[in-house]
């Protein structure tokens, strides 16, 4: 008797002091499933940016992205009426959008899988409190499209062909460049695709680096 009670004391100062807890049991692996790593981040592509303004008139979706620029390493050789100084000379900060088009189906187009943009163009673009027309960079503007991997202008998204059409769902982008005056911190953007029946006009805000460089630039 005194054997069993002092077995069983010992028993319950093991329990009190360390649980007397059993090992644990061995994980079971499957051995039809493998553990795989997870898998790495992906890069972000330019068309995950958010842009920094888009709308529609009727069928062609048009978002314009984040802004970049560069200076320029010629001047345009334009001026104002009345002057002979060259209105953007070398050096001047130049801005540079990327264009995306998206074609909309609408259930009036049946079947369609286009959208009609031939003779698409920027013409009438300009920045907010300026009178001129916004001058575009035909000299740098080009290498600087080509330098993003993108057809300068929509005419060089379409070289070469007539019709001019974007498929459905899909998007199609160009870029363009613009000597960027003093003073200004909105892009007035028109992109007029001619089957829409009227110009496209978006806000394009610049980013306050350009606006400083171009600032910068005529001090």
């Amino acid at each position: 008797m005194n054997k069993k009670l002092i077995a069983l004391a010992g028993l319950l100062t093991c329990l009190t002091l360390v649980g007397c807890a059993a090992p644990a049991p061995t994980e079971r692996r499957n051995p039809s499933f493998t553990t795989v790593a997870p898998p790495s981040p992906k890069p972000t592509h330019s068309s995950d940016a958010t842009p920094v303004a888009d709308g529609i008139v009727d069928t062609v979706y048009v978002q314009v992205f984040p802004a970049a620029t560069f200076t320029a390493k010629h001047g345009c050789r334009c001026t104002l009426p009345d002057s002979t100084q060259e209105l953007f000379p070398q050096k001047t900060p130049v801005i540079f959008l990327r264009v995306t088009m998206i074609g909309e189906w609408k259930p009036s187009q049946g079947g369609q899988t286009y959208q009609d943009v031939t003779g698409t163009t920027l013409n009438g673009t300009k920045f907010d409190g300026r009178p001129e027309p916004a001058v575009l960079d035909t000299v740098d503007g080009p290498t600087a499209a080509k330098a993003a991997g993108l057809p300068w202008l929509p005419t060089g998204l379409f070289a070469g062909k007539s019709d001019w059409t974007i498929p459905n769902n899909k998007e199609r982008s160009f870029a363009a460049a613009w000597y960027l005056p003093a003073g200004v911190d909105r892009l007035l953007l028109t992109v007029d695709v001619p089957s829409e029946g009227q110009p496209l006009q978006l806000i394009v805000p610049l980013p306050a680096s350009a606006t400083q460089s171009a600032n910068a630039s005529r001090e």
